[in-house]
């Protein structure tokens, strides 16, 4: 029963994309009308600059919430355990626990995939301090089976965007930038 309510669910969701009942053209019987790839994403596209700057400082609010409540609670484990309040590493008592110990390998992860959000909010003092700690405390040289997918997107790619962030910053303020601007 379950299987036919979920497939039902899925015809209804198939069969209504694309529509909206405040548009012009009434499908069938329905009253489920139709509206235009270009009239959909109007709407939702461009935000007010007020509106823009809120969300933006909303975001910063929560990022900020997070990042501390990691630093206090779990430091340098890899992950906060939202449930607990502690730090979350591998389970190292049940090496099967693949949901787990796929991702995690006491590499202080959250510390190392906040770097690139703690420089591009410009939140420069704590960036410092968090590359320092990074510098101080994580090990790559650990004997651990971790998953190359996700050890790729969030290891690597943060540690490449803090790298691209610091040399961007550095040639800017040397003037390397400017100079190459004013020769185009």
């Amino acid at each position: 029963m379950a299987i036919l309510i979920f497939i039902l669910s899925l015809l209804l969701f198939v069969l209504t994309i694309g529509y909206h009942p405040d548009s012009a053209t009434t499908i069938n019987n329905l009253n489920i009308t139709k509206i235009s790839h270009e009239e959909r994403y109007q709407h939702y596209l461009y935000f007010p600059r007020s509106e823009r700057l809120l969300y933006r400082e909303k975001a910063r609010e929560m990022f900020q919430f997070g990042y501390d409540n990691y630093m206090k609670y779990a430091f340098p484990k890899d992950e906060l355990d939202p449930i607990h309040c502690r730090g979350r590493g591998p389970d190292v008592e049940r090496p099967e626990n693949y949901n787990i110990n796929d991702v995690l390998g006491e590499f202080s992860l959250t510390l190392i995939d906040s770097l690139d959000t703690l420089a591009v909010m410009g939140n420069v003092s704590e960036f410092q301090h968090a590359v320092k700690l990074v510098i101080d405390h994580v090990r790559f040289d650990r004997n651990s089976t971790i998953q190359v997918f996700e050890a790729t997107i969030r290891y690597d790619t943060s540690i490449f965007d803090f790298l691209l962030i610091e040399i961007i910053s550095t040639l800017k303020s040397d003037g390397c930038l400017t100079r190459r601007k004013q020769k185009s």
